[in-house]
């Protein structure tokens, strides 16, 4: 089995000093390809520690802050980041997400309502685009909001939602597109079930969060910068309109 233990520990290509940091799509490709071994892991350990449902939030923002991290080429330590992502933003990150997920539901009983009233009166196709609108713009908010605790971990809640709400207003298209790949994903586990039974445990999750955190990270930083909010500043900025 000695094969097995040095594919397992062997150390990685490496990277050249004076290489120029990857931007746009190529940073997300050689994250992808650096981290791949490490996202199936973080997916494993997410499915893991969500499942008691009551963990979710926490858990899928540790998920977001790893994730992060593989984005802004910091050394990860899966366990210990996770941990700790997990128990220091523990409360601010469930009431977030218990929050948004009560939103969204009341949301989307309202477009079901509206579209049934608008069936028999037109005046109810204003409220129902509302609805609609609030529908899906819940969701990014969510996305840049748990990126920007990530990257201020320290900050207080109602900061970072400010800072979040900034950008998603100034970069809304970058989330908006990535919900078709992370749609297409799920879509895929739906069509080829059960041959595809074992996708959400190895990378649903964490290639979904890897996803929307290359999306939206520019623009949660222009929210923080705007919000007079200090962030970590990593060597490059990912931008998902750049080629």
């Amino acid at each position: 089995m000695n094969w097995l233990y040095n594919f397992y520990f062997r150390e990685g290509p490496g990277i050249p000093k004076d290489a120029p940091r990857p931007t746009g799509w190529r940073l997300l490709a050689t994250t992808f390809g650096r981290e791949w071994w490490e996202l199936l892991k973080l997916n494993l350990l997410f499915v893991a520690v969500a499942l008691p449902l009551v963990t979710l939030p926490a858990a899928y923002f540790a998920m977001t802050a790893v994730t992060v991290s593989m984005l802004e080429d910091r050394n990860v330590y899966l366990w210990r980041d996770f941990w700790t992502a997990s128990r220091t933003r523990w409360r601010q990150s469930s009431l977030m997400g218990f929050g948004l997920i009560g939103a969204m539901m009341l949301a989307g009983f309202a477009v079901r309502a509206y579209a049934l009233a608008a069936q028999g009166n037109l005046l109810f196709t204003g409220p129902l685009a509302i609805a609609v609108c609030a529908l899906v713009l819940l969701p990014l908010f969510g996305m840049h909001v748990f990126t920007a605790m990530a990257l201020v971990p320290k900050t207080p809640l109602g900061a970072v939602m400010k800072a979040a709400a900034i950008g998603l207003l100034a970069r809304p298209l970058p989330g908006l597109m990535m919900c078709v790949p992370i749609s297409l994903l799920w879509l895929a586990h739906i069509l080829f079930y059960p041959a595809s039974a074992f996708l959400p445990v190895l990378i649903n999750f964490s290639l979904g969060a890897l996803l929307t955190g290359f999306a939206v990270l520019k623009g949660v930083r222009f929210g923080l910068s705007h919000s007079q909010i200090r962030a970590s500043d990593p060597p490059g900025e990912p931008d998902v309109l750049s080629a």
